[in-house]
């Protein structure tokens, strides 16, 4: 706030003050009290930095009434050092504003404003409001009213899209990546790293010079013609012959649906495979339909029967070899694993946060024969292929950051269809590990509900305003686009980011360049670990202090146990490479490909040994509690201890 808005609010303040001319009668002994009480609240607003309250000016301009003659000359003056007091703390509440001088012009400009009868936290809301306004008016005139019209050079080409449409195992990506093979200058965009991993090798393995370009990792080939890419990472400035868009049915993810519609709307391509579930077909064609390329469907059925089996799963005597057991959580992976090791079986574990490297290890045993029984989060849901003649649904409900809820038919038709490998089995089969779990898969399987809605990511050109970015993402946010088939990204993790940085701005270079900021908070860093979030802000404070960060020490690295410390290590390596590139800074390659590797070979080392410490165990007597349990204790020690209340 300006020296000249600051001292225009003060004479508008005193000016108030000194022509109310209402006050309350009351006794000596009661306007005493009110002296203790203003004199308390003061000294309270300037300990915790807050603005006066309604009922404090109030009581303030009373004392001023009472004590306003002769008599009360002492007292009068001290109520008057109430007032210069209460004008320093408002305005001084004003100025620690971000917004502050517009704020002070916001007051001064509307006369109708009494600062004498109401808190200025009141008058902050209605700013805050007339100023959400505003910033909401700025943004709908900078940004297009449809999406689309955001990418108009590749809206102006000829552009042909083949849709590749149907079910896991259907054949879909195969052929499209059949076609990739001919491309002079292609690219493949798929959800995971895993899997762009999994087709860099397919093209190598073929003869097919191809990149590698991940948000983790890249391997170059200067003579590469095609590049393997996680969706995020498409170059849309660059123009292909043939591109493949894998697994789109995922458009509709609150996190990252964004990628998938930038890259339908704004790829600059020839020849666009589009392979998706068949529920995604009506959202992906509506989008389509606006983008002025000719549209050839193909659809793909399985070669392999789906069968249900009747009967419930029972883990002691029912396991087979090709089974894939699935769960919702790294602990009950590890815990069902230990279990069947126990009995016998030879066992490849995969998760979400296990290396890519690892999961492709862990699949390769699976592959070989060396391992008889995969058991895995829904993971294994996407798009990899394995010799899977079972999947075994061990829970059918799952927490999705907000609840635990049952598996929808999206997740169980992903999950269910990874069953039966092309080629090698002719059925594949799918059941539940109790009979209320089996009736619900098989109760939401044949359910063709369609996803309704796409996303769409927020528009750098917005970075241009002169509004701060937490501003401008959270008013973006609450403005719904006019066309019904999009809906705005979820900004919460960024805005969580930004809260983060918000707190030490001053010691963070870059904070007031937008785009610097807006590259940090769009990090991809797990805001629910602690020790990954503290990784990335330690990067964001310091990243100006050298050509190059600083590498992550393992010895800092805390965890339950040497496995969970090992991948969260291996995921602060991936946080060094990101913020590295991100942010222009040299990385340490040598040492990088080192740390990777030794910390994918300790943690085979940790996966191929005995799992029997993941066994969930009664916390009291130690007894192998069952797999249904949702409590840490059994039913005895639960019993005891409800005995002894």
């Amino acid at each position: 706030m300006t020296e000249e808005t600051r001292k225009q609010l003060q004479i508008r303040y005193e000016r108030e003050f000194t022509n109310v001319s209402s006050a309350k009668r009351f006794s000596p002994k009661t306007a005493n009290q009110i002296f203790g009480y203003v004199k308390r609240d003061i000294k309270k607003c300037e300990r915790n930095g807050s603005a006066v309250s309604a009922s404090t000016k109030r009581n303030i301009i009373s004392l001023l009434r009472f004590y306003n003659r002769p008599s009360t000359e002492k007292q009068y003056m001290q109520v008057q050092d109430f007032v210069k007091q209460m004008i320093k703390r408002d305005l001084d509440f004003i100025g620690n504003y971000e917004k502050a001088e517009e704020f002070g012009q916001f007051l001064l400009a509307d006369t109708s404003l009494q600062f004498v009868e109401r808190s200025v936290v009141g008058y902050f809301e209605l700013f805050a409001r007339a100023y959400e306004a505003k910033v909401k008016k700025q943004i709908l005139a900078v940004v297009q009213e449809d999406a689309q019209m955001e990418y108009q050079e590749a809206l102006e080409m000829e552009r042909k899209f083949i849709l590749h449409i149907g079910g896991t195992n259907s054949g879909k990506t195969y052929e499209s990546i059949e076609r990739l093979k001919t491309a002079y200058h292609g690219v493949y965009a798929g959800p995971l790293r895993l899997l762009a991993l999994e087709i860099y090798d397919k093209l190598c393995q073929s003869d097919v010079p191809c990149s590698m370009i991940t948000g983790e990792e890249q391997y170059i080939n200067p003579k590469s013609r095609v590049s393997s890419c996680t969706v995020e990472m498409v170059d849309l400035s660059n123009v292909y012959d043939i591109v493949v868009i894998d697994e789109a049915q995922m458009i509709s993810d609150p996190y990252r649906g964004h990628a998938w519609s930038r890259l339908l709307m704004g790829i600059k391509a020839k020849e666009i495979h589009v392979c998706l579930a068949p529920e995604a077909e009506h959202i992906i064609m509506s989008i389509l339909n606006d983008c002025n390329g000719t549209i050839e469907v193909k659809r793909h059925v399985r070669d392999t029967e789906l069968v249900f089996e009747d009967h419930p799963f029972n883990m002691d005597t029912d396991v087979r070899k090709g089974d894939a057991l699935v769960l919702f959580s790294k602990k009950a992976v590890l815990d069902v694993a230990a279990r069947l090791e126990k009995l016998g079986h030879k066992v490849s574990v995969i998760y979400g946060s296990l290396p890519p490297q690892i999961r492709r290890k862990q699949f390769a045993l699976f592959l070989s024969g060396e391992t008889e029984v995969v058991v895995a989060t829904d993971a294994i849901g996407l798009g990899v292929n394995l010799p899977i003649r079972r999947i075994v649904f061990m829970e059918v409900s799952k927490f999705d950051g907000i609840q635990r809820r049952p598996l929808n038919e999206f997740e169980v038709r992903q999950i269910a269809g990874r069953a039966g490998r092309r080629g090698m089995y002719e059925q594949g089969f799918v059941t539940a590990q109790t009979e209320g779990g089996l009736a619900h898969i098989k109760s939401v399987y044949p359910m063709e509900h369609m996803i309704s809605y796409a996303r769409v990511g927020f528009p750098m050109v917005l970075l241009e305003l002169d509004e701060p970015l937490d501003v401008l993402l959270s008013r973006w946010y609450e403005i719904p686009p006019s066309n019904p088939v999009f809906r705005k990204i979820d900004i919460q993790e960024m805005l969580k980011k930004y809260k983060t940085l918000l707190y030490v701005k001053d010691r963070v270079v870059g904070f007031e360049d937008k785009r610097t900021l807006f590259s940090m908070v769009s990090c991809d860093v797990d805001t629910g670990n602690r020790q990954l979030l503290n990784l990335w802000k330690q990067y964001c404070l310091h990243y100006t202090a050298d050509v190059r960060l600083q590498f992550p020490d393992y010895h800092k690295v805390s965890g339950s146990n040497d496995l969970e410390k090992l991948e969260i290590y291996y995921r602060m390596l991936d946080v060094y490479h990101q913020f590295s590139i991100r942010m222009g800074k040299e990385l340490e390659e040598d040492r990088l490909r080192k740390e990777r590797f030794d910390t994918e070979e300790r943690i085979m080392e940790e996966l191929l040994a005995s799992k029997e410490e993941y066994i969930r165990r009664c916390r009291y007597c130690g007894k192998v509690l069952s797999l249904e349990s949702r409590f840490a204790i059994c039913d005895r020690c639960y019993k005891d201890t409800m005995r002894w209340k």
